[in-house]
């Protein structure tokens, strides 16, 4: 075994020699090189941020306040709204799609919160939101355009959830935006970009999420928002596009076999196509790609026709079921018999005047009038032009006549543009008809005239039946507009240009001029028109289970026609018989009816059921019934149904279907009225009445009065087309109970027809019955049972809370109760109320309701100023009007009732606004002082003589209400029973007093002097007045301030010192029995403080006469005087020396 040898290691060197880096590897770290390096990581918990989680949030108002004062948006991974618009430019289509769920998703969660917090939230973030998802509509990607599009329904949908902004005015200035961006998507390379621009636009001008035919369509629709009130003013840049890429769709292509008989499915088999085993066809592959193709275009070519429609529909401003169908030119030189709702003033409807001006009575004491302003009215052609609603101009200015030097000079600038629209509208509705074209080929033409077709193609024909309505009325906007600058069109139609003859599109760029233009419009019009005739009725290819949606197509193709046709643009006075007037009267007499099971079982959310389509065939009953307008300057009236037999015989069926004889007690013959009572049929009138249908009949109606009520008793007038009239509107009031006010505008315009015939009646007419004519005897038998009829106008609608309940057994009283006036605006109160005073001799019941309402008025302005504003009621200025109106008709009814009005409509015998007040204080005895001052201002003035006929049967009452005072309990406090009794007897001395001054300024002398009994009882109420005061002195701080006594003393005085200086005896009896009550010591300090405060008031007194003076001349009032002045001064030596120094002043001028 060898030895081992033990090696020592080397010494260390001082400095170690440097490793080499080798060839492809890194160079080792240093020795004192230090590790920088780090990791991390990352725990993500969805919804646990501190404002996001709900669990966590606090329902009441902090965590609301918190969340306004945010105004941002936030995801539920608590990602925000400038976080997720940066991914929307990211060049990865996943990308952008996840950052537009981010924000579909903050904006959804809005939901949760407040509905106007959550819109406050998304109003201050659109300006940032709405130019990043418009940059989205134009996206290359399919899945980013859709949900852009879904992105702004949801913006639509919480802008629309809160009441306060449903109107979507706060988009309204972003529209221009809005529409640029869709202009541009409709206008791209791409099919399907453009496609979805299509449903931009309808979104755009539906103000909807998902618009449907059935919104279009419906009548809840017909009132347009802000935005798409904003987004007419550009839809001239939006039309074209529109119409190309209606263009481009084809509607030919739909679905061959949907709906048809399997007869004809089965004889349209191919012989060699191969069948299941079942016996049905083995549909191939490429006939299942085929079906989702033809599927998929059907789909699409619906929603352009859709966007189109509304499009069409939003730039239109009027309203159809208020406006009617304004086809022709107004004519200006008519006075509107329609009022507006919205006119400023004190005035209302009374007699005078013809049925096409409407007379006003101005009201004296008018609020806010300039004196700048009046002017002297000498008669109703004075009284200023009435603003008309729908067109915003004066419904008597006339038409100014342009000169031809005017004509000549307008810009040729003025010409392009009105060819240019016209042109537009001349190819939209060729392009129309082009379509209308494709989906008659897929129907069957039947022997007779008419069209067979399923009922998947109804509603693409339906919706272009409704754009070339929508189409006409757009190019009759222009009409109007171009017809301002070509007052008069000199055309002749039967030249017509070479290359015009064949029609269509290539046609219209070769015209010279404007006329050249209408003259085209016009032939287009009269090719879709004949088109529409030779498929008039739609009708189904054999029994269809659906015949109502038939009944629909075939209402709307009736109003496209009576649209189409009833107005001519160059009418010559010559007018023909349209072919298509006695094929629609023929349609529409026979279903013109009103079947009551329809409007019970269905609402007016199914767009096809039969009130719907009643409603349309109305509005073309409409258009057959009413004159048209011409342009040749004379009076004649033209008429689309021009057989006088047919509009007669239409008008009856349209008058048994909705205005049949109702029953009225208060009639002593019955020419317009049934004999009998019907509970049946008035139940059904107001079930029709609150449909669409039941409004258009209205409508209708009040069209008829306006058009023919200033010729009713004209010779030339029918008979019996008159009384059929006045038929019709003695139904009108059943119409207006039942809609209890939930329709303020066609209230008023019923109100105004109904005005503009009453306003014929002469009431106090001598002729006898016998010597009247059928239509004179028709108008007096509506006007007796109008004033039955419109009771229920002011009667509490039931079902409401009562207006009061017995005094014992009510806790608190309830003013809740409501008319259907009282729901109305002030100027259809008017209406109403002015209606009631022409027809004169109210009724008990109306003068009692009415009486109820002027007391409920003064209640709400006192509870209201109280801070309850829970109570709908009239105003005061309309109760003082109600009062007025009624005073004007006192010499038509009995005095009790009128009487009775005054009294109750006061309100002083319950006094229920200070029962409900929770405060009561000394002040609440002059809340009635206004009620007080017109109560004792029409009892005086109401006859001759006041004091002697009217006193009289005011005495029970007024002996209720003088002993009031005396049965308030000694120390009682300000509570409610004692303030009622104080202010009825506080009432009762000042209607005395009333009378007593009136008797003064017209005789000089008091002859209402009162017996000894009434005379107590007044002398008793005065002095409880003042006991009752000082027992409030004594409590409280209220009368520590002397200016505030001496206010007090001053209103509680006031009618008092009228009494003491005109009635014989009555101050001496005063101060005797002031001087008795300080001697026998039976009353406090604070009485004898307030009598003395009161006597040195009274002998202070200078209005109306200084009472001092009747002192002088009297010895015995001095002496009294002197005595009361030392029995005070017992008791309080200071004040009783200041009276007995008054006293003693006055005794010594007279020596």
């Amino acid at each position: 075994m060898a030895p081992t040898t033990n090696k020592s290691k080397p010494p260390a060197r001082d400095f170690a020699k440097r490793p080499r880096a080798k060839v492809g590897k890194r160079a080792p770290a240093k020795v004192n090189a230090t590790d920088t390096s780090f990791k991390t990581a990352t725990v993500a918990v969805r919804s646990q941020g501190q404002s996001l989680d709900k669990g966590k949030q606090q329902p009441g108002k902090d965590a609301t306040l918190s969340s306004a004062k945010r105004m941002e948006l936030f995801s539920s991974r608590g990602n925000t709204l400038a976080t997720l618009q940066m991914s929307l430019r990211h060049h990865a289509a996943p990308v952008r799609a996840s950052g537009l769920k981010g924000i579909r998703d903050a904006v959804q969660s809005l939901s949760s919160l407040d509905a106007a917090i959550g819109v406050a939230i998304l109003e201050a973030n659109l300006p940032s939101l709405l130019p990043h998802l418009c940059r989205c509509w134009l996206d290359e990607d399919d899945d980013v355009r859709s949900l852009a599009l879904n992105l702004y329904g949801d913006i639509l949908k919480c802008l629309s959830s809160s009441h306060e902004s449903v109107d979507l005015k706060s988009l309204a200035p972003f529209v221009p935006f809005l529409c640029a961006y869709a202009s541009s998507a409709l206008n791209s390379l791409d099919r399907s970009i453009r496609i979805d621009g299509s449903s931009i636009v309808s979104m755009l001008a539906s103000a909807v999420q998902s618009p449907s035919f059935s919104q279009l369509m419906s009548s809840s629709s017909s009132k347009t928002s802000a935005m798409s009130r904003e987004l007419s003013h550009h839809v001239d840049t939006l039309l074209p596009s529109m119409e190309r890429l209606l263009t481009s769709v084809s509607l030919g292509r739909r679905a061959s076999n949907s709906g048809r008989s399997s007869e004809s499915q089965k004889s349209s088999t191919p012989a060699g196509q191969k069948r299941s085993r079942s016996g049905k066809n083995a549909p191939s592959a490429q006939t299942k790609a085929s079906s989702k193709r033809e599927s998929r275009e059907s789909t699409t070519a619906q929603s352009i026709l859709l966007s189109l429609a509304f499009l069409l529909r939003a730039s239109i401003t009027s309203n159809d079921d208020l406006s009617g169908i304004n086809h022709m030119i107004r004519d200006k030189t008519q006075r509107d018999l329609l009022p507006s709702l919205h006119v400023s003033g004190e005035c209302s409807y009374l007699k005078g005047g013809s049925a096409q001006s409407n007379s006003l009575l101005l009201i004296r004491d008018m609020k806010g009038s300039r004196a700048g302003d009046e002017t002297r009215i000498h008669s109703i052609r004075d009284l200023p032009a009435i603003q008309d609603e729908v067109s915003g101009s004066s419904t008597n200015v006339l038409v100014e006549d342009i000169s031809t030097e005017e004509l000549s000079s307008m810009p040729k600038e003025k010409d392009a543009e009105s060819m240019e629209k016209v042109q537009q509208m001349t190819s939209l509705l060729e392009t129309l008809r082009g379509k209308f074209v494709e989906i008659v080929h897929i129907g069957k033409k039947t022997d007779a005239s008419g069209l067979m077709t399923s009922l998947n193609d109804l509603e693409a024909m339906d919706v272009l039946v409704e754009i070339i309505r929508l189409a006409h009325s757009r190019f009759l906007s222009y009409y109007q507009t171009i017809s301002k600058h070509h007052q008069r069109i000199d055309v002749d139609t039967n030249t017509s240009h070479k290359k015009r003859e064949k029609g269509g599109k290539k046609s219209t760029k070769d015209l010279q001029n404007v006329q050249e233009c209408l003259v085209a419009y016009q032939a287009s019009v009269n090719r879709v028109l004949q088109l529409l005739l030779e498929n008039f009725p739609v009708k189904s290819f054999g029994e269809t289970t659906n015949p109502e949606r038939y009944e629909f197509s075939n209402a709307c193709m009736c109003s496209a026609l009576a649209e189409l046709g009833g107005g001519v643009l160059f009418d010559d006075g010559k007018r023909k018989a349209s072919p298509w007037v006695n094929t629609v009267f023929s349609y529409v007499l026979p279903r013109l009816t009103c079947d009551e099971d329809s409007y019970e079982s269905k609402t007016e959310d199914d767009s096809y059921s039969e009130s719907v389509s009643t409603n349309i065939l109305l509005k073309v009953v409409m258009k057959l019934l009413l004159p048209l307008g011409n342009n040749c300057g004379d009076n004649t009236k033209s008429y689309l149904l021009s057989n006088t037999t047919k509009r007669q015989e239409i008008l009856e069926a349209f008058a048994k279907a909705f205005f049949p004889r109702i029953y009225c007690p208060s009639v002593p013959q019955h020419v317009i009225y049934a004999t009998s009572s019907n509970v049946e049929l008035e139940r059904k009138i107001k079930n029709v009445a609150n449909t669409a249908a039941g409004r258009t009949a209205c409508i209708l109606v009040t069209k008829l009065v306006a058009q023919s009520a200033d010729s009713l008793f004209n010779d030339s007038t029918d008979t019996e087309y008159a009384t059929l009239l006045l038929q019709l509107i003695s139904v009108l009031p059943t119409y207006l109970v039942a809609w209890e006010g939930k329709y303020p505008v066609e209230t008023g315009l019923v109100l105004a027809s109904i005005l503009s015939v009453v306003r014929q009646w002469n009431a106090s007419g001598n002729v006898s019955g016998e010597s009247k004519k059928p239509v004179a005897l028709a108008l007096e038998e509506l006007c007796l049972g109008l004033r039955y009829s419109l009771e229920a106008l002011y009667t509490p609608i039931e079902g409401s809370p009562e207006v009061q309940q017995p005094r014992k057994k009510r806790k608190k009283a309830s003013i809740k109760q409501s008319c259907i006036v009282e729901g109305l605006p002030e100027q259809v109160q008017k209406l109403a109320i002015g209606l009631t005073g022409l027809l004169q001799s109210p009724t008990d019941v109306t003068a009692k309701q009415m009486s109820r309402i002027c007391s409920k008025a003064l209640t709400s302005q006192i509870v209201t100023t109280d801070g309850d504003q829970d109570y709908e009621a009239v105003s005061q200025d309309m109760a003082n009007y109600i009062r007025e109106v009624m005073h004007l008709s006192r010499r038509t009814m009995p005095m009790p009732t009128y009487l009775s009005f005054l009294l109750d409509g006061s309100g002083i015998e319950l006094t229920t606004g200070i029962s409900l007040l929770q405060k009561q204080s000394p002040d609440n005895l002059f809340l009635y002082d206004s009620a007080i001052d017109q109560l004792s201002r029409f009892l005086t003035t109401c006859c001759d003589k006041a004091s002697q006929k009217v006193l009289p049967m005011l005495r029970p009452i007024l002996e209720k209400w003088l002993s009031s005072p005396t049965k308030i309990k000694e120390k009682e406090g300000a509570s409610h029973d004692t303030m009622r009794l104080l202010v009825q007897g506080r009432a009762a001395i000042s209607i005395l007093s009333a009378f007593t001054w009136d008797d003064v300024l017209s005789y000089n002398s008091a002859d209402n002097d009162l017996d000894d009994k009434l005379d107590q009882l007044l002398l008793n109420s005065i002095l409880s007045l003042c006991e009752v005061s000082g027992n409030f002195w004594s409590r409280g701080t209220y009368f520590d301030d002397t200016e505030s006594q001496q206010l007090y003393l001053t209103k509680l005085l006031g009618p008092v010192v009228v009494l003491l200086r005109y009635h014989k005896g009555m101050l001496k009896q005063f101060l005797d029995a002031v001087a008795k009550k300080v001697a026998d010591q039976s009353i406090s300090e604070n009485v004898v403080e307030i009598y003395m405060k009161a006597i040195l008031m009274i002998l202070k007194s200078k209005d109306p006469l200084l009472i001092s003076s009747m002192i002088q001349r009297s010895d015995s009032l001095q002496k009294v005087l002197l005595s009361v002045a030392k029995s005070i001064e017992t008791v309080l030596p200071h004040l009783g020396g200041k009276l007995q120094h008054h006293v003693k002043t006055i005794c010594s001028s007279n020596q």
